[in-house]
């Protein structure tokens, strides 16, 4: 009696994980299935009945967006300052947290805390003196504008993360290297950036979801309607297209498709970089 009832104990526990896990996956999953949806219908079936497909899949409405409401040209734009600063952001961190784990220096630790404090200063916070800086050095309304600082405040949590996983290398395997002939250079290069996969695709993923989707410095020192964002052109959407709500879920899809490609793409990696140090070899 004690193993039936323990048995049941256990399926009735596992009934209610997995019963949490599926509503937990729906809650996050049916807001995107009702966007996709949506954007397919007329302005009047998304008022008749915006729980259902509608009587058929206008995909033309993904080409008004692209075309006349100027998303093609916004998500180029924004490609490029996100790629850009990502880029950036992966080597000058993956340099920083080697030079500061692996090359043991007097300063080394006091130098990686005053880096870490970035992390409690909110990016927003320097909007006023940036853009007065950036006014006087004549580089408003350029890429460049958004790609400083977005490069700044990534470095903070990139250095972290990169930092600690750094710091578990054995020390055999850069002794090994450097008794081969290797210098540092080729060192970090053919060793340790390759061997940092793992939290390289952590930071790429969360890094070029937070510059995606970033507006406020894209809104401030972006004016030229040519060089705006996607989230930017978000905003002036609506005022060009009041009444075709279906139009602006078209472009609202094409902006989200980016950042759900890209976690797709790394999402291994990423429970990797979660799962490392939990097994024990």
């Amino acid at each position: 009696m004690k193993i039936k009832t323990q048995q049941r104990k256990k399926a009735l526990g596992s009934f209610l994980f997995y019963a949490v896990l599926i509503g937990l996956s729906i809650t996050c999953i049916y807001p995107l299935l009702w966007l996709a949806m949506n954007s397919l219908k007329t302005n009047s079936e998304l008022f008749n009945n915006p729980w259902w497909f509608g009587e058929s899949f206008r995909f033309s409405n993904y080409a008004t967006a692209w075309t006349a409401g100027k998303i093609g040209k916004s998500f180029i734009n924004s490609t490029l300052v996100a790629v850009s600063s990502v880029g950036i952001t992966i080597i000058v961190s993956s340099m920083a947290a080697f030079g500061l784990t692996r090359l043991k220096w007097k300063l080394s630790n006091p130098t990686l805390s005053l880096i870490l404090m970035g992390v409690m200063i909110p990016i927003h916070s320097t909007l006023i003196p940036l853009f007065t800086m950036f006014n006087d050095w004549g580089i408003t309304n350029k890429y460049i504008a958004l790609i400083l600082p977005y490069v700044a405040f990534a470095l903070p949590t990139s250095i972290f993360i990169l930092s600690g996983f750094m710091s578990t290398f054995p020390r055999e395997i850069e002794e090994a290297v450097v008794i081969d002939g290797c210098g540092m250079a080729g060192l970090f290069w053919k060793i340790i950036f390759p061997m940092s996969k793992t939290p390289i695709a952590t930071i790429t993923i969360y890094n070029f979801v937070n510059m995606w989707n970033e507006l406020m410095f894209a809104l401030i020192f972006l004016s030229d309607p040519v060089k705006t964002t996607l989230p930017v052109s978000l905003t002036r959407f609506r005022g060009q297209y009041s009444t075709n709500w279906t139009v602006q879920l078209a472009a609202v899809v094409i902006m989200v498709i980016p950042s759900l490609a890209a976690y797709m793409f790394l999402n291994d990696k990423i429970i990797e970089s979660m799962t490392i140090g939990s097994v024990k070899g």
